[in-house]
């Protein structure tokens, strides 16, 4: 898998040899919408779903002359948004049991199949039947793979994490519990859900409750709906997703990132975060820091996600280079940062700017999106106290590594300050 990775990497030389013209007038639409006549039910008009609409609902709209532009509650690489939520509700007082897509647009969930003694927990590892919500999150790549071409099958893996921190966030507003489960057969989801090269599985995320009962394997297939309005394939980034979406993986149940926040709070901060554009260049006091990065090293670390950070401008920190919260080398290196991140101003400008980074090969798909949902974790404790954050997905690779003295993979960067 690390050819993939490395057969993206940007460069001063790539960046400026490999540009390209983008008509912005041939942008694939970034809602998929399944035929008006399947059952769909408003997600306000059920108790058991309040909030719902946290895990990927539109916070903001923008007009320009072409038409509206929508902010969900997750960021995505350009605003493309190239994620859908798929969710299956058991058990659930006034809902049919079944398989359910998620549409932000008109805040409801469609019925796709309906559910007895079948279901996706047969494509999991314990196949007992789940009472409550488990989410099943993909990707229609093309969505982003339109602006940034191969060096999607990044952006995708990472907004998948993004939008898979937004629906952990919901859950904790609604008062529920969590497991993510990255271990299960998506391959054969993907063709029981009619999806075909366009869109693939990536994530899971149960918030139910385990019963006694196995379940059967689901009997018919979903029909198919494309997720664009067109479609240029990529067999680069097909490729990549078959040649690293089969790992082992324990499910992830030690999610403790917003246990001592009131749900109000943690809600506004969900409605309220967007991805900042410059910085004041203004200082974070050091506790604001420690608020933010709190439980976020432990958890990295233990499923092999190294991260470094260069801190410019947190008082009483020195400035300097940082792994693992470890300062490994001193001095002031908003200018290198800035370099890095494609010679982007955001990078160096910060208060901090961290630096997601693996060496982990099988498990790829997971590492990035660990990646994307620990940024997201960060961008909402940043929301919080009212400091901007933003993510970078366009840096100098090899550099970045040269810099951070390391031979991980280089991830994602992700900048906070005010």
């Amino acid at each position: 898998m690390p050819n993939f990775h490395e057969a993206t990497s940007h460069s001063y030389i790539s960046v400026r040899k490999n540009s390209f013209y983008l008509d912005w007038e041939t942008q694939p639409k970034n809602f998929k919408a399944y035929p008006h006549f399947q059952l769909r039910f408003k997600i306000d008009d059920f108790d058991e779903l309040t909030n719902l609409n946290l895990i990927g609902g539109i916070t903001y709209e923008k007009k320009y002359p072409q038409g509206k532009y929508y902010l969900r509650t997750n960021p995505s690489a350009g605003g493309l948004y190239p994620c859908e939520i798929y969710l299956q509700i058991r058990g659930l007082n006034g809902l049919i049991s079944g398989v359910y897509h998620y549409e932000p647009l008109s805040k409801t969930i469609c019925l796709l199949y309906e559910i007895e003694n079948d279901g996706v927990e047969y494509y999991f590892k314990d196949k007992r039947k789940q009472k409550g919500i488990t989410f099943l999150l993909s990707s229609i790549y093309f969505r982003s793979s339109w602006k940034y071409r191969n060096r999607a099958i990044r952006y995708i893996l990472l907004d998948g994490g993004h939008a898979l921190g937004a629906i952990y966030a919901a859950m904790c507003v609604m008062k529920k519990d969590s497991k993510i489960v990255f271990d299960f057969d998506k391959l054969a989801l993907n063709d029981i859900f009619g999806f075909r090269e366009d869109e693939m599985l990536m994530v899971a995320l149960s918030s139910s409750i385990e019963t006694e009962q196995e379940t059967k394997q689901i009997k018919n297939k979903f029909p198919f709906v494309s997720g664009c309005d067109f479609l240029e394939t990529n067999n680069f980034i097909e490729d990549a997703y078959k040649a690293s979406v089969l790992y082992q993986s324990d499910d992830i149940i030690e999610l403790d990132f917003f246990r001592k926040i009131d749900t109000n709070t943690l809600k506004n901060s969900i409605l309220n975060r967007r991805s900042i554009r410059a910085f004041k260049k203004i200082a974070i006091t050091n506790n604001e820091f420690l608020f933010i990065i709190n439980n976020i090293f432990d958890f990295a670390i233990k499923h092999k996600v190294d991260i470094f950070y260069t801190v410019h401008m947190v008082d009483n920190k020195l400035q300097g280079l940082y792994k693992n919260q470890e300062l490994i080398r001193e001095g002031n290196f908003s200018k290198k940062s800035s370099y890095l991140s494609l010679e982007q101003n955001i990078g160096g400008e910060s208060a901090a700017t961290f630096y997601f980074t693996s060496n982990e090969e099988e498990a790829y798909q997971k590492v990035n999106l660990l990646s994307g949902f620990l940024a997201q974790i960060i961008y909402l404790k940043s929301e919080i106290k009212n400091i901007g954050c933003t993510g970078i997905g366009a840096y100098y690779d090899d550099e970045v590594k040269e810099f951070l003295e390391t031979s991980n993979n280089i991830l994602y960067l992700l900048a906070i300050g005010k």
